[in-house]
């Protein structure tokens, strides 16, 4: 007989803070195997009994944590050791740390100062403060995002942003320098970006389409719709949103009765974001 040794980390691939149940499931016969119940996520769990060579699931059930699964196969003669990464359920975060607005980035201040944001007085703090969880937490994703994805040493695309005119949790609307467009267009060339369909993206009025691109990430892809002014001189504003529609399976094997498909939520790019290590995001959940 042979075993499997489980070992279980959040987004940040730090041990769980949390309690779990794991099930085994042979993958050929469909019945569960071996059943473990409230066991701390800290530690690493050892499975016995299992047959070398056979395939089975491995499912975990944390508390706050989203129920992951993923296959291994035990050897004979060798433990397997198999790392399980969950992502944090936003439906059972506690807290949200945010940054008080003089700690926030400081290209993220220098557009609130000169932006008017629909539904909050003024701009700058006030602005700021007056955005919902949610709303700081989509905002946030997205500007780091933005930031990452350079042209070269001194610009990226968050560089070209001139104002923030709307924020949702799931997506931000930005006024935009022209040059941008052409960037991501040459992006496309290079095979940085893709195009991509642009008609659940309404353009405000005034505007018309100009083009949909999505980044070529595995998942966690940036999607920026242009749209550019009918009247002359030529201006464009861009809808952003970051696309999870294969990052919570692809990046945490999210069991699949557990994923969403309504709106896009900012903690759930907040984890994805997170576990990629590409990003510095200036938020953390707990």
């Amino acid at each position: 007989m042979s075993a499997l040794t489980i070992r279980v980390r959040n987004a940040h691939r730090q041990p769980l803070a949390d309690q779990m149940d794991i099930h085994v499931v042979s993958a050929r016969t469909d019945s569960t195997v071996a059943r473990l119940l409230r066991v701390s996520g800290k530690r690493d769990i050892k499975v016995d009994g299992l047959t070398a060579g056979q395939p089975y699931i491995v499912k975990v059930f944390a508390t706050r944590h989203r129920p992951v699964g993923l296959f291994a196969m035990p050897l004979e003669g060798k433990d397997v050791l198999v790392e399980v990464f969950t992502p944090l359920d936003p439906e059972r975060v506690n807290t949200v740390n945010f940054p008080d607005y003089e700690a926030a980035p400081a290209e993220l201040r220098r557009v609130l100062e000169r932006s008017a944001i629909e539904g909050t007085p003024g701009s700058g703090r006030p602005a700021y403060e007056a955005l919902t969880d949610l709303q700081r937490g989509g905002l946030f994703n997205l500007f780091a995002k933005m930031s990452t994805f350079g042209f070269d040493d001194a610009r990226n695309v968050w560089s070209f942003v001139d104002g923030i005119y709307r924020v949702r949790p799931d997506r931000i609307f930005v006024d935009v320098q022209p040059a941008l467009r052409d960037l991501i267009k040459g992006a496309v060339a290079a095979e940085r970006v893709r195009e991509a369909p642009g008609r659940l993206h309404a353009p405000p009025p005034g505007f018309v389409s100009a083009g949909s691109f999505k980044t070529a990430d595995r998942y966690g892809n940036l999607q920026l719709s242009f749209f550019a002014s009918e009247a002359a001189p030529i201006a464009f504003k861009v809808d952003a949103d970051i696309d999870d529609a294969a990052g919570l399976g692809h990046t945490f094997q999210v069991l699949r009765n557990w994923v969403t498909h309504g709106m896009t939520h900012p903690y759930d790019i907040h984890q994805i974001l997170a576990f990629r290590q590409e990003v510095v995001l200036p938020y953390d959940l707990a």
